[in-house]
């Protein structure tokens, strides 16, 4: 540890140990290194102090007014964890000096520099300026250690790099909450002697580039040696119009920060260095780094998402070597709380509006049921920053629940019109779900509803996907239309959920999972359920009882805002057709059998299947007219009430048996179905 320590730098640190047990302390605090520097003849520390009249017995006075508990070990003496990172900047500040010994200047300098050391509280406490004192000593010295530190003449003609360092001491950036150990793994890879490379895969959102800025942060908090800056991968590609210009760019760049242990370079999206720049040649900036970074001469970090790191990062052996990966995990909602409520400081003085601790946990709570398919902290941060937005425009001096759920619906479109209260009265079983939905009243991740239709044609299938659209305000590109005749195979649920990462369809863009992705409120409309594979009628239940699937990559893509709509075409040789004859026998008796109720209709379900049914209609086609009704008794009060004999007879031809002399439904044992909770 002293091997680059001189004789006299040597001495002070051993005398600092004497004044320690003088005054009966066996921990060596920085306080007493200061003491040792002042009474080192003609040192740096003695003279200046002596300028400005302070002496021995100050110093000690000071010392003996701050109370430090320290537990001591008699008879053995340590040093404190900040003498420790005392010494650790004297030595960086000897490298960065030129200096091939660290000595009492060094030493003297580190104290005014570390803030939050006993030995810098004293001398605060003392009548000096600190500034003053370094200033002084910089120039006696002939030292240039800040230039040094921000390296600014090493990037200005760089117009494609930033330096997040410099972001840190404008203090630019929001501060990192938590993440204690991510940060430890990634200090501790690029302190090794090879592959001194991280890359930070996790979810959009989640917060890798936050990571890296409070790296950034905790670099400079300690004072350490580190300069972090980052590299734009669109602008070093801009302007570049001859051929060479892409790769002497590049290569500038790399020359200047090959050998240098305290610049970290950081590549966001770093999956965009694989075939940019490439031109006719195979040389992209991937390949260009491969060298600098197998043999340790840069360090780097990288961030990418999950999908995007397999499909491109994974695929290149020889890439994804020289990286160690650390993966980023969604923060919990507590977590995110606790974010939120130290963040908020930042949003009230840049809105200037006052934001109520008790607005946090209620904001992160309608956030995570309310908006899918995105991660937290971003979509929560998002959310509360468009709610200060908001009230500060409207003029309001907090913001509150009501502002919190407006934005929400508004992020959503959840707003209707009187128009669509009009379509919902033809609907009435839809009101309890669109009073839900508009409101945010929900405890789970289920969708919004799913419907079960039998014995409808194309075009009143269409019409009620098309009310339904209209109540729920969904776009009409918002429609995926699956028809389970081609999933009658097991293997074909990687047409739901995509390919396991390496395999054929992994990057498929037209799987169910990537469509509820791209379109969180939508229709899924499920054509002939009946014929689908077990495995995909599991799929659906598992959707409808947790609201959320894991497609093959491990993301979790929520079906909340969705509506699911099944169609089922029922084994006609069961019911079967009653020739004219029969018909005519018959017509007209329906309203004096039994009436046949849905609880029948399902008799030949299983109770698991029953409590899972949430709405189970029908449709029938009369006068042009689609009418829909929820169960058979509400069709047999709607003929007794409008003397319908058109549905009358309809009724009458697909329900009816002759056999049994009555109105009854009978199935294939083996049919496949499909519901939703009540």
């Amino acid at each position: 540890m002293y091997d680059k320590f001189s004789s006299q730098a040597k001495g002070i640190i051993i005398r600092s140990h004497r004044f320690a047990l003088n005054q009966n302390e066996y921990v060596v605090g920085t306080e007493y290194l200061l003491l040792s520097l002042f009474n080192e003849p003609n040192s740096s520390c003695q003279i200046l102090l002596k300028e400005l009249k302070i002496t021995e017995n100050h110093i000690l006075d000071e010392i003996k007014k701050i109370n430090v508990f320290r537990k001591n070990i008699p008879g053995l003496v340590i040093y404190t964890p900040k003498f420790r990172s005392v010494l650790d900047y004297a030595s960086n500040i000897s490298k960065k000096t030129g200096s091939d010994f660290v000595y009492e200047e060094h030493l003297f300098y580190s104290l005014l520099k570390v803030t939050d050391c006993i030995a810098y509280k004293v001398l605060e406490n003392l009548p000096i300026d600190i500034d003053n004192l370094i200033t002084e000593i910089t120039d006696v010295m002939g030292w240039n250690v800040e230039d040094s530190f921000d390296k600014k003449q090493l990037f200005d003609n760089f117009s494609f790099v930033e330096n997040i360092t410099s972001l840190v001491k404008k203090d630019k950036l929001l501060p990192l909450i938590g993440r204690e150990k991510i940060l430890t793994r990634i200090t501790n890879i690029l302190n090794k002697r090879n592959k001194r490379n991280v890359i930070l895969i996790g979810n959009a959102g989640v917060g890798k580039s936050a990571i890296v800025e409070g790296l950034a942060q905790k670099y400079y908090k300690e004072q350490a040696n580190k300069l972090i800056v980052s590299l734009n991968i669109t602008s070093l590609l801009a302007g570049t119009k001859y051929r060479g210009d892409f790769e002497q760019r590049i290569k500038d760049f790399l020359d200047s920060v090959k050998n240098k242990e305290e610049v970290i370079v950081f590549i966001d999206e770093i999956h965009n260095i694989i075939n940019v720049g490439n031109g006719d040649s195979n040389l992209d900036v991937a390949n260009i780094l491969k060298p600098s970074l197998a043999r340790g001469e840069l360090n780097c970090i990288g961030a990418t998402t999950i999908d995007e790191y397999y499909k491109h990062i994974a695929n290149d052996t020889a890439l994804s070597r020289r990286f160690l990966p650390i993966f980023v995990d969604e923060p919990t909602l507590e977590e995110t709380i606790n974010i939120l409520t130290n963040i908020k400081q930042y949003f009230e003085k840049f809105h200037q509006i006052d934001i109520p601790s008790n607005t946090i946990p209620y904001l992160c709570e309608h956030v995570e049921k309310a908006i899918i398919n995105r991660y937290f902290p971003d979509k929560a941060i998002d959310v509360l920053d468009e709610a200060c937005s908001y009230a500060k425009l409207n003029q309001l001096n907090q913001i509150s629940f009501k502002t919190i759920d407006y934005i929400i619906k508004t992020v959503n479109n959840q707003h209707y019109n009187n128009k669509s209260l009009k379509k919902l009265e033809c609907y009435p079983f839809l009101k309890k779900y669109f009073l839900r939905y508009y409101s945010n009243i929900t405890n789970s991740f289920e969708p919004i509803t799913s419907i079960l239709c039998q014995y409808t044609d194309e075009n009143q299938l269409n019409l009620f996907i098309d009310d339904i659209s209209y109540i729920f305000n969904i776009r009409n590109e918002a429609l995926k239309i699956i028809n389970l005749n081609n999933f009658s195979d097991e293997h074909s649920i990687s047409n739901l959920i995509g390919s396991p990462p390496g395999y054929v369809g992994f990057d498929n863009p037209n799987t169910l999972t990537k469509f509820v992705q791209k379109y969180p409120r939508s229709i899924i409309l499920l054509k002939n359920i009946e014929n689908c594979a077990q495995n995909i009628t599991q799929l659906f239940k598992d959707i409808l009882n947790s609201g959320y699937v894991e497609d093959l990559a491990s993301n979790k893509i929520y079906f909340t805002n969705t509506i699911i709509i099944a169609t089922e075409n029922s084994n006609h040789k069961s019911i079967g057709f009653l020739n004219l004859e029969i018909e005519q026998k018959y017509k007209g008796e329906l309203r004096f059998k039994e009436k046949i109720n849905l609880n029948r209709f399902l008799k030949q379900t299983t109770k698991e299947q029953e409590s899972l049914l949430d709405k189970y209609i029908l449709y029938f086609k009369t006068n042009n007219k689609a009418l829909v009704f929820e169960d058979f008794d509400d069709i047999v009060a709607h003929i007794d009430k409008n003397n319908n004999s058109e549905l009358e007879n309809l009724l009458y031809e697909c329900f009816f048996n002759h056999e049994q002399n009555s109105f009854v439904i009978k199935y294939n044992e083996k049919e496949k179905r499909f519901f939703i909770k009540k």
